[in-house]
């Protein structure tokens, strides 16, 4: 993957014409002019640089124009205006099926997308084993893909996507639809993609923007309302939203007269020397044994609740002498956000010799959090953070909350009440 892999939109528009009927229509079209047709601006003016490393995210209301942005970026529709340019090879997932014959199988269905991305018919067969287990559908890869479910289409059409040696990654919504693994793993491979390649992911869910984005574009009316630091651009198109939700308000998609406000982009990795969202390749100098979850002593049957006391045991080796070995965990939510995690610091004198087996425990109360399955993810590294191995999906849990709320924490509520304020009380 080339370094110099880029998009670059300058002063971008795309016009519709609409019409009140197709009966209209058919009569400009018998004519050769256009009487009856209304213009429509989906996109104007859009200016938008992204280079490798980047991970893109877009927001903004139905019909603000992401959609046809993103098929201009892969060349399915043409600018009316402006101009655009990219280097690198484009794997798009835009709908859900989209290239996929209905009638074929799975396995036929990976040779007819994989030939649509350029693979010759021996690079899809040398793939298709872990374009397969990616998927992770078992049998079905050979059934006919009328018969997959909605969760079953995207395992697929993803799997596809990230082994046809992309440079420009365009995702719009399709990672939602999945089961926890499939999400998790889906995550997984983004965050590591986007180290080298570029990923412009759109969705509705602010959460798997922040979790997966560090800038950010809002969409509305078909115009860069506000680009920058994603944080940043989610609470200005928040704010909009709750703006919005107000009596009195409303959307008017004709208007056109909208500010653009920016915001620097600050790389928070740089302030942290290891860094679980982005680490690196491990060294491969030690190994994760074991880990084992338990409560009250027993291992877990049932799924945890908020303000359940829970040890994790980590057992590993290591195959030469380091100074100050340590385990870092993670527990990832379902969007691959890291809820909360521990770090066991460095071990006391002596320090295991190669071979020899040292333990490392963690004993802590479980934080109200949101029904949905969960997964640890292990980190050993040494006293310079140097990643000596890696247990992406060490631990997989289920909490059941009693009551799930709004967000990505789930507090439980002490007391909640509602009465009839007496009358005049206000008034004292």
């Amino acid at each position: 993957m080339e370094d110099d892999v880029f998009i670059h939109l300058k002063e971008v528009g795309k016009k519709f014409v609409l019409y009140d009927s197709p009966l209209d229509n058919v009569i400009d079209l018998l004519k050769g002019e256009r009487q009856r047709g209304l213009d429509h601006w989906a996109l104007r003016g859009i200016d938008l640089q992204v280079g490798p490393g980047e991970c893109l995210g877009i927001v903004g209301r139905n019909g603000a124009g992401k959609s046809t942005l993103l098929e201009i970026i892969c060349g399915i529709r043409p600018p009316t205006l402006g101009t655009i340019e990219f280097k690198g090879r484009v794997a798009a997932l835009l709908q859900l099926g989209a290239g996929f014959n209905p009638e074929f199988t799975g396995r036929e269905n990976v040779h007819l997308a994989g030939s649509l991305y350029g693979l010759t018919s021996s690079q899809i067969e040398q793939r298709f084993d872990e374009i397969a287990a990616f998927a992770g559908i078992g049998s079905y890869i050979d059934r006919p893909v009328r018969e997959y479910s909605t969760g079953m289409y995207a395992r697929l059409a993803f799997s596809v996507c990230v082994h046809v040696d992309a440079d420009i990654l365009i995702i719009d919504e399709i990672l939602g639809v999945g089961d926890i693994r499939f999400q998790q793993q889906s995550m997984r491979f983004l965050r590591r993609f986007r180290r080298k390649g570029i990923v412009v992911f759109v969705s509705h869910d602010e959460a798997a923007v922040s979790a997966l984005c560090e800038r950010a574009i809002w969409l509305d009316r078909g115009q860069i309302r506000a680009s920058g630091a994603c944080r940043d651009v989610l609470y200005l198109y928040r704010r909009d939203a709750a703006r919005l939700a107000q009596p009195g308000e409303s959307f008017v998609a004709s208007q056109l007269d909208v500010s653009t406000e920016t915001f620097p982009v600050q790389d928070q990795r740089d302030d942290r020397a290891f860094d679980p969202d982005d680490p690196p390749a491990s060294i491969g100098a030690g190994r994760i044994v074991k880990a084992c979850l338990t409560r009250e002593g027993s291992p877990l049957d049932t799924p945890l609740g908020g303000g359940d006391e829970v040890r994790l045991e980590v057992r590993f080796e290591l195959s030469r002498h380091f100074e100050a070995p340590h385990i870092v965990f993670v527990l990832r939510n379902p969007l691959g956000q890291i809820s909360f995690g521990g770090d066991s610091g460095p071990p006391p004198d002596p320090v295991a010799a190669p071979g020899e087996t040292m333990v490392c425990a963690f004993t802590f109360i479980v934080p109200q959090l949101r029904t949905g399955g969960y997964v640890f993810e292990l980190f050993l590294l040494d006293g310079e953070s140097v990643l000596l191995d890696h247990a992406e999906e060490a631990q997989t849990i289920h909490i059941l909350a009693d009551r799930d709320r709004e967000g990505i924490a789930n507090p439980r509520m002490i007391e909640t009440k509602l009465w009839l304020e007496p009358e005049g009380a206000h008034e004292r």
